[in-house]
């Protein structure tokens, strides 16, 4: 996915510029680099950051960007990062006879030099390779944590942006499987997690349209978007048609594993929550309020009305006039557990957008 592999090029580009910070701070260069470096001068230094940060953070960065989007399926951490770093250590050696071949060209070291002798002469080159493997198996460890809080709460969680409570403007869907009790029934409970593992792994369509994922509980997931993302051309809207797309693309896999086509249903609301970070064995960002609520009740409404796709009237009139979608007031409902009523639209898509 596109989006997830500039993510993970952003994460490694600021990983190996803040290591090369370190390594050129950390580390003391022998007499033959000191020498380089005087002749030189800081531009020289800079220059060679440059290219080592660059090329290093590029460099590793697309090679693990590339294996995640190679990789089909759910693949275990550790199973994962020995990929990864036995690729990386490979590409490494490749990167060193590179750089070799490089500073001959640019008179950095003599044309007649063999590699043993440049290696000698810059014996930093076998640290970097210990120090390669530990930075890049950070950077992923701090990747793969990111993945499970939720992009961009790690680092929310490091700065306690959300430590006291704040008020802001956001966009739940809360998506539901269809007939989950009677497929339980009939799957068992470990072929029936499958099944939700599967789901929600497609669920990552979603990512193109703003959307994150705010927590899964059982066979529900709760998205959330800022009003920008989430506004711009209905991307809340089309991100559950995205997800429906990507399931019924894989018709024949669910139906060979499972012999189920799974549908799911979803309402959305739009409106004031507070954020707030929680918990002191377990740690994660929440969100708190009445939008929230209004979400999951108008999710309970879809059964009832026949349809997949339920919004509210506070969404409704937030939205941007679009011909691939249909939308049909429902009418105000007294939800559970409310004491004003809630006004509801049903959402179809049209035949051309079929």
């Amino acid at each position: 996915m596109r989006s997830k592999f500039f993510s993970i090029l952003k994460s490694y580009l600021l990983g190996w510029f803040i290591a090369n910070v370190v390594w050129f701070l950390g580390t003391s260069v022998n007499e033959n680099q000191t020498d380089f470096f005087n002749q030189g001068g800081l531009g020289t230094l800079l220059v060679f950051f440059l290219l080592t940060w660059l090329f290093q953070g590029a460099f590793y960065g697309v090679l693990f960007g590339l294996i995640e989007s190679f990789i089909k399926g759910r693949v275990p951490f550790l199973r994962l990062q020995f990929i990864v770093l036995f690729s990386q250590t490979l590409m490494a050696v490749i990167l060193v006879l590179s750089l070799f071949q490089l500073f001959k060209v640019i008179d950095v070291v003599k044309v007649d030099t063999k590699i043993a002798d440049f290696i000698n002469d810059f014996p930093g080159v076998w640290l970097g390779f210990v120090f390669a493997l530990i930075v890049n198996f950070t950077i992923n460890l701090l990747i793969h944590i990111d993945w499970i809080l939720g992009k961009g709460n790690l680092l929310n969680l490091i700065k306690g942006k959300f430590y006291h409570p704040k008020v802001a403007n956001q966009i739940f869907m809360f998506l539901d499987l269809k007939g989950s009790t009677t497929l339980a029934e009939r799957l068992g409970n470990v072929k029936y997690s499958e099944l939700i593992q599967d789901c929600f792994y497609d669920l990552a369509v979603v990512a193109r349209f703003g959307a994150k994922v705010y927590q899964y509980v059982g066979d529900e997931a709760v998205l959330t978007w800022n009003l920008e993302n989430g506004l711009k051309n209905n991307n809340c809207i089309k991100a559950f048609y995205a997800f429906e797309r990507q399931l019924q693309k894989k018709e024949a896999y669910y139906l060979l594993k499972y012999n189920e086509k799974p549908i799911f249903k979803a309402g959305l609301n739009i409106g004031t929550i507070t954020v707030t970070e929680v918990g002191e064995l377990k740690r994660e960002i929440a969100y708190h309020g009445d939008t929230i609520n209004i979400a999951a009740r108008i999710q309970g409404e879809c059964n009832k009305l026949g349809t997949n796709l339920m919004i509210s009237e506070m969404l409704f009139n937030n939205l941007v006039d679009d011909t691939t979608l249909s939308m049909k007031f429902e009418g105000k409902v007294l939800l559970r557990g409310k004491t004003g009523q809630v006004g509801m639209y049903s959402v179809q898509r049209t035949p051309q957008a079929q």
